[in-house]
């Protein structure tokens, strides 16, 4: 869609808009298509598991949509080329680049409090991106106070507990009683008994159904996040284009990014999701599994005010 954008600008095309409908009938036209290189999923039919709903909608509705939140990590490979392209035929990608970030993403139900400050947790104690002049530089040194590390890049309960602390200490300094959404990950399960913060646990096999950051807001927020990535990237082949390619390196560097930069993009990333994109994703999952049904037994969806 860039691309074409910039075509029309050049031969002088007024009045065009690369829209999703030009994207799909430029692809039939031509026969491209989005083709996967790689991927899965799978699925869980929720009416088959056995869910005490009524106790999910008696803890849910003692709140109102401010004071409701959904905590998730998700792990995110900030340096990997995309699994899917245009194109006539199918054909290999490039090898995958393993590094990763794990982030973790809090929102409330109606999407005016998302905490900016986000988790995050890599590999390393000091990243050699945080060096400049041969200092060690720690994460915060750079704004970001909840970056953690291990040799994994994964949640524990250790780093859990100090962000439940932190959550729990934010609530009371704003003396509001809150409930927060978890799913069943044993991670989440820490020796800490919050003053200010109900915990709700999700059932299991039910966090692609129920939980609103798996509904949607993750995906949003990935989907920001690989703009900046993929405008990088084409920014980069420009480059190339123009015979600068000694000063950049190899083409098979396109996508890559150093940590600092993709801390950054995800923080970024983070604050484009919108309020209206967290409360659609809430009122799809969570709020629709507990709705009520009127005496003509159709379905209405509650809105928490």
């Amino acid at each position: 869609k860039t691309k074409a954008t910039i075509f029309a600008e050049r031969i002088g095309v007024k009045n065009f808009s690369a829209s999703q409908g030009w994207m799909e009938k430029f692809g039939k036209r031509h026969c491209i298509k989005m083709n996967r290189i790689h991927g899965e999923a799978g699925s869980t039919d929720i009416e088959l598991l056995q869910i005490d709903k009524a106790a999910i909608k008696e803890k849910i509705e003692g709140y109102s949509a401010r004071d409701i939140y959904n905590f998730d990590e998700t792990a995110l490979f900030y340096a990997a080329p995309p699994r899917t392209t245009i194109s006539h035929q199918k054909f290999s990608g490039w090898k995958d680049n393993k590094k990763r970030l794990t982030v973790g993403l809090l929102c409330n139900a109606d999407g005016t409090d998302k905490w900016s400050d986000v988790l995050m947790i890599g590999h390393a104690r000091r990243p050699n991106c945080f060096n400049k002049n041969n200092k060690k530089q720690e994460a915060s040194d750079h704004g970001f106070s909840m970056y953690h590390y291990n040799s994994n890049a994964w949640m524990t309960r250790s780093i859990f507990h100090v962000f439940l602390r932190r959550f729990d200490h934010a609530m009371k300094a704003q003396k509001r009683k809150v409930l927060l959404i978890l799913d069943n990950f044993s991670g989440h399960i820490v020796d800490y008994t919050p003053t200010n913060v109900e915990l709700l646990f999700l059932p299991p096999n039910t966090t692609s159904h129920l939980q609103p950051l798996d509904g949607g807001i993750i995906r949003a927020f990935k989907a920001y996040f690989k703009r900046k990535q993929y405008a990088k990237a084409y920014q980069y082949i420009g480059m190339i284009q123009n015979g600068n390619q000694d000063k950049i390196g190899p083409i098979e560097k396109i996508f890559e990014i150093d940590q600092l930069w993709a801390m950054k993009w995800i923080r970024e990333a983070w604050e484009s999701v919108s309020a209206k994109t967290i409360e659609n994703c809430w009122n799809a999952t969570i709020f629709r599994f507990i709705e009520d049904e009127d005496s003509e037994g159709s379905s209405k969806i509650i809105y928490w005010s």
